[in-house]
C-alpha cells in the first residue's frame, strides 16, 4: 500500500507534465524558489504564469524567450496518513492469519487517522515571449494537477466497535486536472508621468476530474482515476504593474470568469468482515470551485539583488465542503553573482491555515546570459515536500 501511494503521487506529477497544459499552481523554479512570489518579480517569459503585465517589462537585448520545459511536484502528508492506513490495512491482514494482535493495530490505525490529510499538487508548462514596444506576446500551455485524500472514520456512524468502525470506515482520493492554453498581450504606456504596463491573457480551459472512495480495507490508491468527468470553458487574466526606479507595485486577476467543476458521484458499500453481507452504502459527490484570485505584489530590484512579496486577496474554497481553502502570503530573495550564479530563498504562509508555514530554496544557473536552468525546493514542518526545476532560453 505505501508504495503504491508513493509511485502513484510520482505518476500525477509524470501525467501532468507531459499533457502540456493547469490550474493556479504555477510551475517555475525561479519564482519558486523565492516562495513563488511573482506577481512583481516574474521576467517577461514566465510573468505570463503570475501577472500578464510583466511581459511588456523586458531589457533591450530581450528579443525573444523559450520556456521548455518546467514541472515541479509538492507533496504533504499531514498526519501520516500513508502510514495510518498501512496500519489499520495491516491489522485486517494479521487477524485474517489468526493474530488476534491484529485489532489493536486497527483500533491504534482508526485513532491516528482523525485529522490526517494527504494532497498533491504538480504538473508542466511551456511558453514562448515576444516582447516589443508595440505589444509584447507570450504564448503559454500549461497543465497541473491538485487533489486531496481524506478519511471518512466512521463513516455511518453507527457503531463503536473497533472492526465495525474499521469495516464502515472510507478513504476518498479526489483531484482535479487543469490543462490550459493561451496567449497574452501586454503594453506599456506612461499615464500622468507614471510608467504603467497592462495585461491580459485569453484562455482556453479543459478540466478532468477524478474521483476514488473505497472502504478502507479495500482502497488502493492507484485507483484513484476509477471515476472521471471532463468539461471545457473559456476564462481570463488580467494584470497591471506600476514601476519607478528600482520598485515594482502589482495586481493580478487570475480566472476571472467563476467555474463550478461537479466530479463523479461514488456510492460505496461497507462490507461486514465479521459476519457478511454488508453494514450499509454512503455516497460521495464533490464540487469544486475555480474562483477569481486576485493578488497584490511588490519588488525591490537591483541588477545583483531582488526582494519581493505577494498577498493573496481573497480565499479560494477550491473542493467545497473539504478543508482545503486556501489564502496564500509569500515572499523571497534572490542574490545575483554576476549574472552567472542566483541564489535564492523564500517563504509562504497559507492564511487560511490548511497548510503550515513553509521554507523555500533554490539555485540558477545562467552561462553567458543566453541558457537559465532553475532549481526549487520547499519543505515544512508538516511533511510537505516538493521540487521544481526549468530551462528557459533568451534570443
Amino acid at each position: 500500500m505505501k508504495q503504491w501511494l508513493k509511485v502513484s503521487l510520482l505518476s500525477c506529477a509524470v501525467l501532468t507534465s507531459t499533457q502540456s497544459l493547469a490550474t493556479n499552481y504555477s510551475v517555475d523554479g525561479r519564482i519558486d524558489a523565492m516562495g513563488g512570489a511573482g506577481t512583481a518579480a516574474a521576467d517577461y517569459l514566465t510573468g505570463v504564469f503570475y501577472n500578464p503585465a510583466l511581459i511588456a517589462i523586458y531589457s533591450r537585448k530581450d528579443d525573444a524567450g523559450l520556456l521548455l520545459p518546467s514541472f515541479g511536484l509538492q507533496v504533504m502528508d499531514r498526519g501520516g496518513m500513508i502510514d495510518d492506513v498501512d496500519q489499520v490495512q495491516g491489522g485486517f491482514d494479521k487477524i485474517a492469519k489468526g493474530d488476534p494482535s491484529g485489532v489493536n493495530d486497527i483500533n491504534a490505525g482508526l485513532n491516528n487517522l482523525s485529522g490526517d490529510a494527504l494532497s498533491f499538487n504538480g504538473g508542466g508548462a511551456i511558453a514562448v515571449a515576444i516582447p516589443n514596444r508595440y505589444l509584447s506576446t507570450a504564448f503559454y500551455a500549461k497543465a497541473s494537477m491538485e487533489g486531496m485524500t481524506l478519511p471518512d472514520v466512521n463513516a455511518l456512524g453507527s457503531t463503536a466497535d473497533p472492526i465495525a468502525m474499521a469495516d464502515t470506515t472510507a478513504v476518498g482520493t479526489v483531484a482535479i486536472g487543469l490543462m490550459e492554453a493561451g496567449v497574452a498581450f501586454a503594453g506599456y504606456t506612461n499615464f500622468l508621468g507614471q510608467n504603467i504596463t497592462i495585461g491580459v491573457t485569453p484562455k482556453i480551459q479543459s478540466y478532468l476530474t477524478y474521483t476514488y472512495v473505497e472502504a478502507i480495507n479495500n482502497f488502493d490508491f492507484k485507483d484513484y482515476d476509477k471515476n472521471k468527468t471532463s468539461d471545457n470553458s473559456f476564462n481570463v487574466d488580467v494584470g497591471a504593474v506600476w514601476f519607478y526606479g528600482p520598485w515594482r507595485f502589482a495586481a493580478a486577476g487570475k480566472n476571472l470568469i467563476k467555474n463550478e467543476i461537479e466530479t463523479a458521484k461514488v456510492d460505496v458499500k461497507f462490507a461486514d468482515s465479521v459476519n457478511g453481507g454488508f453494514h450499509g452504502t454512503k455516497s460521495y459527490q464533490y464540487n469544486y470551485e475555480l474562483t477569481p484570485t486576485y493578488t497584490a505584489g511588490v519588488a525591490f530590484m537591483m541588477n545583483y539583488f531582488i526582494l519581493t512579496a505577494d498577498m493573496d486577496l481573497n480565499e479560494q474554497e477550491r473542493f467545497i465542503g473539504l478543508d482545503d481553502n486556501v489564502q496564500m502570503f509569500r515572499a523571497g530573495a534572490e542574490i545575483d553573482l554576476l549574472y552567472q550564479i542566483q541564489l535564492r530563498g523564500g517563504y509562504k504562509k497559507d492564511l487560511a491555515g490548511t497548510y503550515d508555514d513553509a521554507f523555500t530554496a533554490g539555485i540558477g544557473f545562467s552561462p553567458l546570459n543566453m541558457f537559465h536552468f532553475d532549481l526549487a525546493a520547499i519543505y515544512s514542518v508538516d511533511s510537505t515536500y516538493g521540487v521544481s526545476v526549468n530551462m528557459a532560453y533568451e534570443y
